[in-house]
């Protein structure tokens, strides 16, 4: 963690020191239940998003406090001696492979997110797993992927080729709403938000061309469409409270002013209900359109189901 390189336009430090604090419970809990095991165990679901850094979805249909076990049949399930206050729950999961035992330390493995993405589909909204797909493609970069897009293609062709699961349909339809790039939950939420208004689909965390810092590193944007000059800044509680932080991002907006851009400051509080992000796609619109870009505005949110149908063939095609 401490060795950790920033990727232009990600979170800071926060969102991943409660990543990792949650990562070393989690793994503290797992060796000791490994210990009390007939067999070797296999962590899926979300005790596996928890030991390879993933944010756990905030809505989940799950005991999100138990560890969960996975499986390939039911003869394979382990006896476990109790310990107090670690509940364990047995998964099967037919579809494991060599391939897709992740090895986390001293006798702790967890199932690949790839099969955890496809594996917790029955147990979230469209939204939630729209999400978790995006977190998963995050942290694989973060980890040293070299190439999101190509990660994206991956998670593409791994859902179409897997056999039939539970699942699979809503996995094949969020597929068609994920994106490389997204660094936290917050900006998923805000991009999904807004696209249901009929916003087009902007960049996430670009990197401007021929604008820099002073220092002469990258700056970038949560979102951008690029052609139009018009970005999206998501700001946490961080931007606020942290005086480096604070002072990076005003000369940012500064530098991006002078050369004509356009920025949009998003909050949580514009995220809150439907109605703020009713009043935050109208905004960027508006922003969109007084640059030359046609909206097809959606007063009312349509469904990501619907979106999905409706955009997502589109950017598959771009691929």
């Amino acid at each position: 963690m401490n060795d950790y390189e920033p990727i232009p336009g990600e979170p800071t430090a926060t969102m991943f020191q409660s990543l990792e604090q949650i990562r070393r419970q989690t793994l503290q809990r797992c060796t000791a239940t490994v210990g009390q095991s007939d067999r070797q165990l296999l962590f899926g679901m979300t005790t596996a998003l928890e030991l390879q850094g993933v944010p756990v979805p905030s809505h989940c249909n799950l005991d999100t406090a138990a560890l969960h076990v996975t499986v390939q049949t039911r003869s394979g399930r382990p006896h476990i001696r109790p310990l107090k206050s670690v509940p364990v729950i047995v998964h099967i999961w037919s579809h494991c492979t060599p391939q897709s035992l992740i090895h986390i330390s001293n006798g702790v493995h967890a199932l690949h997110v790839f099969h955890v993405w496809a594996q917790l589909s029955p147990y979230l909204s469209t939204e939630d797993l729209v999400v978790l797909g995006d977190s998963i493609l995050a942290m694989l970069v973060r980890n040293g992927a070299p190439d999101a897009d190509k990660l994206y293609l991956e998670l593409q062709r791994f859902i179409k080729e897997m056999p039939p699961f539970r699942g699979k349909s809503i996995c094949r339809q969020a597929m068609t709403l994920v994106r490389p790039n997204v660094w936290s939950p917050a900006e998923s939420s805000l991009r999904l938000g807004v696209q249901r208004h009929g916003i087009p689909d902007g960049r996430c965390n670009v990197v401007v061309p021929g604008i820099t810092f002073r220092s002469g590193a990258a700056i970038s944007l949560d979102i951008a469409w690029v052609e139009f000059k018009v970005g999206v800044e998501y700001d946490g509680d961080h931007h606020r409270t942290d005086k480096v932080q604070w002072r990076r991002d005003n000369e940012k907006r500064e530098r991006l002013r002078a050369h004509g851009w356009i920025l949009i400051i998003v909050t949580a509080q514009n995220l809150i209900d439907e109605m703020s992000i009713a009043e935050l796609a109208l905004r960027i619109a508006r922003r969109l359109a007084e640059r030359g870009a046609t909206i097809e505005f959606e007063v009312i949110a349509i469904s990501l189901e619907e979106l999905a149908r409706k955009h997502g063939y589109r950017y598959d095609r771009r691929r």
